[in-house]
Order: structure tokens, then sequence, then C-alpha cells
């Protein structure tokens, strides 16, 4: 995994292909999680609003999603990026969220980085790299 350096991999959970959680400075954390699921698996607006509410925002319309969304180029063709800040949920804490959609074959994988906003700005160049460099 080029570009990929401190990445450590640990159990994914019931859901997830894959996990990685990373450290910065002051104990400061974040992690990647990879899901997939049969056909569009909700759907851009609704897995986008899924995250939104992970950080206490309040749900966007279609057009709002489709306005705020990133294409990248991935292998196979391109992919929804959204980058989101807010507060986490379940802790309380000031949170960035940068989510990649990629449709491939029928089903769609879910690339998510999520965490301390410094460190999820100091690994968003290698988060997306590391989902543009993915073959399916």
């Amino acid at each position: 995994m080029a570009g990929t350096s401190g990445w450590q991999e640990v159990p994914g959970g019931q859901f997830l292909i894959a996990k990685f959680t990373f450290t910065g400075e002051s104990g400061a954390a974040a992690a990647v999680n990879i899901s997939r699921s049969p056909g569009e698996g909700g759907g851009l607006v609704g897995n986008v609003n899924r995250w939104r509410g992970q950080l206490g925002l309040a749900p966007l319309s279609e057009a709002e999603v489709n306005k705020s969304a990133t294409a990248i180029d991935v292998q196979g063709g391109k992919a929804s990026l959204m980058d989101l800040s807010g507060t986490d949920a379940r802790t309380g804490q000031p949170t960035r969220l940068v989510g990649v959609m990629v449709p491939q074959s029928g089903q769609t994988w879910f690339y998510k980085l999520m965490g301390n906003a410094k460190v999820v700005e100091s690994q968003k160049d290698a988060f997306t790299k590391f989902v543009q460099g993915v073959k399916y």
C-alpha cells in the first residue's frame, strides 16, 4: 500500500472488508473503513446523508448532494467524493469525514476516512490515492 505509511490494519467488524487506523500528534486518531454493497448500496444521497448524520449534520437534498460531491477518477471509471466536517455523534468531538463511493461491476464500494480533523487532513491525499489505486 504505497502512500499509506503509518496505517495499521485492525479487525473490521461485521460489515467491513477492511479497517485501518492511524494516530497523529498528541494521540489524535482517525480510521479508514472499507465496505461494499450490492447494486447502488443505498445511493449517493442516502449514504451522504447517513454520513452527515454521523457528524450531527442535517440531511441535504439530492440537488445539494450532487452539487457538493466531487468526481474523482478511479480504476475503471469515476467515483464520488464528499468532504464533511461536524461533530462525531458518538464522541461529541469535532470530526472530519472524507467518503468515497465507487460503483463497480454491479456493486458499490465505500471508503470512509473519519476522525480528528488534523489527522484526516494529513491523510486525505494518501487516502485518495489509495482509493484511486484499488484494482477491482
